[in-house]
C-alpha cells in the first residue's frame, strides 16, 4: 500500500511522528508545505523539490496570495490543483497511490482531487481552534463549511481526542469519526534513571510549548512563585519561544523568580530529551488543548505531569501519572506543584515511561492506521 501523507509544519516532532506511525502501515511519500523550496527542485516540478537525505519527502510550495476573500479562493482553487498535480507526480514515480492523507480542516482540496482522481483520503484533525476559546479563535463560517465538505466525504475522520469529537459534532458536522491518540516515537529519549536526584538539592520542573496566551505560562508563573516561596528548592525551566516571551520575563522578574526560572527558548528535540531526562517533573497551565504532544512526551520520558483539565488530558490521565487542575486556578496548581517537589521519587517514573512508550508508540498508531488505510482502500473498492 503507498500513502502520500500531506503535512504543513515540516521539522516539528507530532509531523514527523504521524509519518513514522504511517510507515508501519504502508509505504510513505510525504509532501511538505512550504513557502519557499529550499531542496533541489524537481525537474518538471517547479513546485515541488526534493530532500536530498530522503527521496520519499518532498517541499510542495504553497501560495500565500490571499490579499482578499475572491483572491483567497482563486489561490485555494489553484493550490488544490497543485496538489493533485504532485499525487500524479508520486503515482508515476513510485507506483499507484492508494490512499491520501491530510491534516486539520483546511485541507478541503481533498475532496476535489479524490472526486478528479479517484483516490481515497484520510484527515486526522488536531487543530485547537475547535475549542472555542478566546485564545484559539474557532473557524470561520467558510472554514466550517469547508470542513463540512471535508468530513463528509473522507473515508475517515481521525480526531486525537474524544474532546475535540464532541467539539466537532456540536456544529454539527458529520462524517466516520475515529479516536486515535497523537503518536510520540520515543527513540531518543533515555530511559529514567534513579540515582539521576542522587546528590541534588532541587526539585527539577520543566514546561515545553510556545509562549502563546493559549499555553497559560501566565498562570504558571504565579502558580510557581506561590510555591517557590514555601518550598526554595523549586526551579522551573521554560523550553520554547513566541510573543509572549518578553511578557513572560517581565513577569518573572516582577514576581521575584527570575533566579529560580530559566527561559531557554526553542530547543532541538534532542536537548528536549535530555531536559526531560534531568527533570523531577513536567507542568504546563494550558488553556486550551486537544491532546498535548508535549504531555505524552513528558511520560514517554518517565515525568510525573502537572496539568490542566482541558481537551483531551482528562481522558489519558490516571492518578500514578500526575495531577490535573481545572483551567486558570492559581492556587489549584501551585498545590499541585507542592504535592509533586514534596515526594517526587513516590512516582514509579520506569512504570510511566513504559507504559507511555507502548501506548503511544508510532508502531500501536501504526497498526490503527493500518486498519483505517485497508478499511478506505476496501470502501473505495466496493463504491467502485
Amino acid at each position: 500500500m503507498r500513502v502520500v501523507m500531506i503535512v504543513g509544519y515540516p521539522g516539528v516532532p507530532w509531523e514527523t511522528d504521524w509519518v513514522k506511525s504511517a510507515a508501519h502501515a504502508a509505504e510513505v511519500v510525504r509532501l511538505s508545505n512550504t513557502d519557499e523550496l529550499t531542496w533541489p527542485q524537481v525537474d518538471g516540478a517547479p513546485y515541488l523539490a526534493q530532500d536530498p537525505d530522503d527521496p520519499r519527502h518532498y517541499q510542495i510550495k504553497t501560495f500565500s496570495w490571499r490579499p482578499s476573500r475572491l483572491f483567497g479562493r482563486v489561490s485555494h482553487v489553484m493550490m488544490a490543483r497543485r496538489y493533485q498535480r504532485a499525487v500524479r507526480y508520486v503515482a508515476r514515480k513510485y507506483g499507484p497511490v492508494d490512499i491520501v492523507h491530510a491534516h486539520f480542516y483546511w485541507a478541503h482540496y481533498l475532496v476535489a482531487m479524490k472526486r478528479e482522481l479517484g483516490i481515497p483520503y484520510v484527515v486526522t484533525e488536531h487543530h485547537t481552534s475547535w475549542q472555542g476559546h478566546w485564545t484559539e479563535p474557532p473557524p470561520s463560517p467558510l472554514g466550517i463549511k469547508r470542513a463540512r465538505e471535508l468530513y463528509a466525504e473522507a473515508a475517515t475522520v481521525i480526531t486525537v481526542c474524544k474532546s475535540l469529537l464532541d467539539k466537532i459534532s456540536s456544529y454539527g458536522l458529520t462524517g466516520r469519526f475515529e479516536i486515535i491518540h497523537n503518536p510520540v516515537d520515543a527513540s531518543g529519549f533515555a530511559m529514567p534513571d534513579p540515582a539521576a536526584r542522587a546528590g541534588r538539592d532541587t526539585v527539577e520542573f520543566v514546561s515545553v510549548a510556545r509562549l502563546a496566551p493559549a499555553k497559560g505560562f501566565d498562570v504558571l508563573l504565579d502558580a510557581f512563585a506561590a510555591a517557590s516561596r514555601d518550598d526554595p528548592r523549586l526551579r522551573l525551566t521554560i523550553v520554547g519561544d513566541g510573543r509572549e516571551r518578553v511578557k513572560l520575563e517581565e513577569q518573572a522578574a516582577r514576581l521575584r523568580i527570575a533566579d529560580v526560572v530559566t527561559f531557554a527558548g526553542r530547543q532541538p528535540r534532542t536537548e528536549i530529551a535530555r531536559l526531560l531526562h534531568t527533570s523531577d517533573a513536567f507542568v504546563l497551565a494550558s488553556r486550551a488543548e486537544n491532546l498535548t504532544v508535549a504531555v505524552l512526551e513528558a511520560w514517554c520520558a518517565g515525568l510525573p505531569v502537572v496539568t490542566t483539565d482541558v481537551g483531551g488530558h482528562s481522558e489519558v490521565m490516571e492518578a500514578h501519572l500526575g495531577h490535573l487542575v481545572p483551567s486558570e486556578d492559581t492556587a489549584a496548581l501551585a498545590d499541585a506543584l507542592r504535592a509533586v517537589a514534596d515526594a517526587p521519587e513516590k512516582y514509579d517514573r520506569q512504570r510511566i515511561a513504559a507504559e507511555a512508550r507502548k501506548r503511544f508508540a508510532p508502531e500501536t498508531v501504526g497498526a490503527e492506521l493500518d486498519r483505517i488505510y485497508r478499511m478506505a482502500t476496501a470502501g473505495d473498492r466496493a463504491r467502485s
